[in-house]
């Protein structure tokens, strides 16, 4: 007899409405929470947003085997329901406004202080794009998703797909410029 490990996503979701259901459900959970919750935190910028995100991704993805009985693409319908989710909440949050984070600047410190502080400029960076940009780049750049699968989720020709991601890189390198300048000058 099989392991669950062993079962593919389509075959593992098939099991939820049977007595195997819950297991099933926690080997998909195993496979995909890593590539949710870190997608949940490019888009939300915020530890606890984005847990409340992926924990609600998670809830509505059980919820669809009532609603689907056969589901081919498991980590794109994941990563559809948390980039929806996502959207809602930041509609509501729409006034929030980045935090310049003192911790993490700190010049001329250590090495990890200028990492540190080029990651938090990457952050805030990418909170600069447009959303449309800045989502077709986290799905190919942090979650490794094909053009395929990007126009899948986001519901986009391909050619657009490739054109947002290729947009988001140029408009960060634009943003990111001037402390690169600075940092060979330094």
């Amino acid at each position: 007899m099989r392991t669950l490990s062993e079962y593919t996503d389509v075959e593992l979701f098939g099991l939820f409405t049977t007595d195997q259901g819950e297991a099933a459900f926690g080997e998909l959970y195993a496979r995909y929470s890593s590539v949710v919750y870190a997608y949940c935190m490019r888009v939300m910028g915020d530890r606890e947003q984005a847990h409340d995100v992926f924990q609600d991704t998670f809830m509505k993805f059980y919820q669809a085997a009532s609603r689907h009985e056969q589901l081919e693409n498991v980590k794109g319908y994941l990563l559809t329901i948390s980039r929806n989710l996502c959207f809602n909440e930041k509609k509501r949050n729409n006034n929030r406004t980045l935090e310049f984070d003192e911790l993490l600047y700190n010049p001329g410190e250590s090495r990890d202080a200028d990492q540190n502080e080029m990651l938090q400029l990457v952050r805030v960076s990418l909170e600069l794009l447009p959303q449309d940009m800045r989502e077709a780049f986290v799905l190919r750049e942090y979650q490794g998703l094909s053009y395929t699968e990007i126009a899948k989720v986001i519901g986009m020709t391909v050619p657009t797909a490739k054109v947002r991601v290729f947009r988001a890189r140029q408009k960060l390198k634009e943003i990111l410029q001037p402390y690169l300048d600075e940092q060979t000058r330094g």
